[in-house]
């Protein structure tokens, strides 16, 4: 695989802006991983554009790069997803775990770009408020992060960026990489 493709894995904690501004690189023609995943659809999300939908038995770990687990689901990003997205795409998005972040890394070293969403765990708890969070979720997820040091840059993140405005962000990182060509004007 040629090493102008570009892997950017968006790694931080929850409220953190990672889907946000993903969403942003979408509009600007950057393909988005579709990660999969064994919990049920939420409303309104589409099978394919959210997530893959899957059962357990479904699954075979050795289709994926990264698998986790959270409340009791599997999610993860099959070899397939990234192969069929790089012959297509200079550069592709997809937001992982650290430890996903860190297979990425070890799968294609050449292509992958983590970037680190920091954020104060007030701004984490606002944020998910705005989404309509309970704050017993809002708890739980502080309480994870902090477990998981899910708020701590992995080993080998190439830049750490604050989502504080998306458009901005966005443009932070295409510059960081040297890839704003690559985006259609929008």
């Amino acid at each position: 695989m040629a090493s102008e493709k570009r892997i950017l894995v968006f790694v931080g904690p929850s409220g953190s802006g990672k889907t946000t501004v993903g969403n942003e690189l979408s509009k600007k023609g950057i393909k988005k991983l579709v990660t999969t995943t064994t919990r049920q659809p939420r409303k309104g999300e589409v099978d394919g554009q959210d997530y893959y939908f899957a059962k357990a038995e479904e699954l075979d770990p050795e289709d994926f790069v990264e698998q986790t687990v959270y409340n009791d689901n599997t999610y993860g990003l099959t070899r397939k997803e990234v192969e069929t997205a790089l012959e297509e795409y200079d550069i592709v998005h997809v937001s992982l775990d650290q430890n996903g972040a860190i297979a990425m890394r070890k799968a294609y070293p050449e292509e992958t770009r983590i970037i680190f969403f920091e954020i104060s765990e007030a701004k984490m708890a606002e944020r998910m408020r705005k989404r309509g969070e309970s704050e017993e979720t809002i708890a739980e997820r502080l309480a994870f992060g902090r477990e998981t040091q899910e708020n701590i840059p992995p080993n080998g993140t190439d830049l750490i960026v604050q989502n504080i405005h998306v458009k901005d962000t966005a443009e932070t990182i295409l510059k960081a990489f040297g890839l704003e060509e690559h985006t259609k004007n929008m």
